[in-house]
């Protein structure tokens, strides 16, 4: 994958980092487990190729642009995405009955992008050297009034009329 700009970004899984993660799928047509996608396994490396690419796109969709800050984990995030999309895609009896590790995958990739989430928002804890333990943390939100209510609170909407003070009680006799 790469940016508007032609820069590719260094958090695209390879093929082999997918196949780690399903070591079990990369069997070519005699059964020999090579231990990465290739021509001659289901699904093929240009499959599996497919797949990383539908991981990313979905990733950039949730998340929007990942700072290089956030690479690692969001490299993690689209490698788990990819094997989930493959056992769903080619093995989906299995994954239907449990005799994949398709929900592992899926929960996995559904934790690390929660993960990518919050460090693209700031919140998990930084390396820089800023002497703060974990990093600040910080939210993605911004605390902002409208105008109306500025100018009500402030006083600018209308004259503030005060509130009449009610008698002092009479004494119990």
């Amino acid at each position: 994958m790469t940016l508007p700009d032609d820069t590719p970004v260094d958090y695209t899984p390879t093929v082999a980092d997918v196949a780690a993660l399903i070591r079990a799928r990369t069997k070519d047509k005699n059964g020999n487990e090579v231990g990465t996608f290739t021509p001659d396994t289901r699904p093929t490396d240009a499959q599996a190729q497919e797949a990383i690419d539908h991981a990313l796109v979905a990733l950039g969709e949730k998340v929007g642009e990942i700072g290089e800050m956030c690479w690692p984990v969001a490299r993690m995030a689209a490698t788990y995405g990819a094997a989930a999309e493959i056992e769903l895609s080619y093995f989906p009896e299995q994954a239907r009955t449990d005799r994949s590790p398709y929900t592992y995958l899926l929960n996995r990739y559904e934790q690390l992008l929660a993960g990518v989430e919050q460090c693209v928002l700031g919140n998990l804890p930084s390396n820089a050297d800023d002497g703060l333990v974990g990093g600040p943390a910080r939210m993605g939100t911004l605390g902002v009034m409208s105008g109306v209510v500025y100018d009500y609170y402030t006083g600018q909407l209308w004259p503030v009329v005060p509130l009449p003070v009610p008698p002092d009680p009479e004494p119990a006799p």
